[in-house]
């Protein structure tokens, strides 16, 4: 995989994460409301929770190592630019 490949997937992914945190925390239950005699409201699970959690530890498992191994391939990477180091960083006299 190439690294601008994988940085648009890691883009992707992190999408992912965030909709699958915003479905764990507001909509994974589903609410009835019985009228009556007596309001009742019932609430049953719309998601294992711990299969939820799974796939977010996975995708951002998967965040982590991507990241790490873009990291490994630029730190031995070597780019050639035609500039003086010293004298771009070097105070105004």
């Amino acid at each position: 995989m190439t690294i601008n490949k994988a940085m648009v997937l890691m883009k992707a992914v992190r999408e992912r994460v965030n909709q699958l945190r915003a479905l764990r925390g507001q909509v994974s239950t589903r609410e009835y409301t019985y009228f009556g005699s007596d309001k009742k409201t019932d609430t049953e699970p719309q998601y294992d929770v711990k299969a939820v959690d799974k796939k977010i530890t996975e995708l951002e498992l998967f965040l982590f190592k991507a990241d790490a191994k873009i990291k490994q391939s630029n730190a031995v990477t070597k780019i050639e630019i035609d500039a003086d180091v010293d004298s771009l960083l070097s105070p105004l006299e």
